[in-house]
């Protein structure tokens, strides 16, 4: 599993690149030096804090299909509606630099909006899940209610409960602005998505605060994938039980941990067998290329950008990203300028800017994509 961790540390290391343009970049670092910071609250590596992933599985059971309908709406709701997510105005705070002093960062606005329930099923419903699937972890029960995905990224809503109160994922609305809910030092385990051992996802998670309780937290998980996946590729969840809490396996020696990793039971779930959302493309040739559904959206930087090879593996370079549809109306997913941030969770892998929204987008009524200044007709 080492391995598997140490490639996603090298991907989710490249927004954090020290450069000699680090200092313009405190808002892009604001969520990752904020959820190190909750992480551990030590001076620890990103890399060590991946370095073991952990959790059990004792019992599997499927959800009688006579409730799923509920559930599938809970998906839609979850992942793309705004019953229970609030929208936030630019936030302006002062943070840590680790260095005795404060640094300047702004949070970027966040705008949720309505899902229409009947339009969901219509784009996406035939490549949702079935039915949940429940495990017991130890005192935690983790109910993954629903998944879906593309080539690019996927969507994960799962519930995780456990009686006097959950211990091993912290999160508030505070990380729903920031990098997402983290597992705790006090965990005994761990999940994570991924396709084999060579692509893994890196992952934001939110938490509906309005129906989650001190036993049981909602949970909206947004995806991509650390590369493209091929045809065929399942993605699955693995998950493995530590024979003590995470704080203490970061604690551990070297020598230590060897021997411990020894007891550390796994196993991995195959999420879903409905297949791969549809992804289109829109090919420039060397004026640019980027492939798009109605979930996410990848970019390929090195092409029609202006960027050097470095600059286009730096998702820094995006400033601006906007889906215009045929009516007239336009989502406008990331804009820099104007401190927007309209995703799930934005990643860098290669020359790939990869972004998963958080509302779904008709594919059918797009009339251009634009990247920075590089229009993509559609159609």
């Amino acid at each position: 599993m080492r391995e598997a961790e140490k490639k996603m540390s090298d991907i989710l290391s490249q927004d954090v690149q020290v450069s000699d343009v680090v200092n313009k970049r405190l808002q892009d670092t604001y969520e990752i030096i904020k959820r190190r910071q909750e992480i551990t609250g030590r001076k620890r590596t990103y890399k060590k804090n991946l370095r073991v992933a952990a959790a059990a599985l004792i019992v599997c059971c499927a959800v009688p299909s006579v409730v799923y309908a509920s559930v599938k709406s809970g998906f839609f709701e979850g992942m793309f509606g705004n019953s229970t997510k609030k929208s936030t105005s630019v936030i302006h705070r002062e943070i840590d630099d680790g260095k005795g002093g404060k640094v300047a960062v702004d949070i970027p606005s966040k705008e949720f909006v309505a899902v229409d329930e009947a339009k969901a099923e219509e784009l996406i419903g035939q490549w949702v899940m079935d039915e949940p699937i429940v495990k017991k972890i130890g005192e935690h029960t983790l109910t993954i209610e629903s998944f879906a995905y593309d080539k690019n990224g996927a969507l994960l809503y799962f519930t995780l409960e456990r009686e006097g109160g959950v211990k091993a994922l912290a999160g508030d609305a505070d990380t729903n602005l920031t990098k997402g809910a983290v597992f705790t030092d006090d965990a005994d385990f761990y999940f994570y998505v991924n396709c084999g051992e060579d692509i893994v996802a890196g992952e934001n998670i939110y938490i509906d605060m309005e129906k989650s309780t001190e036993d049981k937290l909602y949970c909206s998980e947004y995806l991509l994938w650390s590369e493209r996946l091929g045809e065929g590729d399942v993605p699955q969840i693995s998950i493995e039980e530590y024979p003590c809490t995470r704080g203490e396996l970061y604690d551990m020696s070297e020598e230590e941990y060897q021997e411990t990793s020894a007891k550390i039971r796994t196993e991995t779930l195959e999420l879903t067998d409905k297949g791969q959302i549809p992804v289109m493309s829109a090919d420039l040739g060397e004026d640019g290329y980027l492939e798009y559904s109605p979930v996410s959206v990848s970019v390929d930087m090195s092409k029609g950008m202006g960027l050097s090879e470095e600059e286009a593996q730096d998702p820094y370079y995006l400033k601006h990203l906007e889906i215009k549809y045929k009516d007239g109306s336009s989502y406008i997913v990331s804009d820099k300028e104007q401190n927007i941030e309209n995703n799930g969770y934005v990643l860098g892998a290669d020359v790939w800017y990869k972004t998963v929204f958080n509302r779904l987008v008709d594919t059918d009524e797009i009339s251009e994509i634009i990247v920075n200044e590089v229009s993509f007709p559609i159609g």
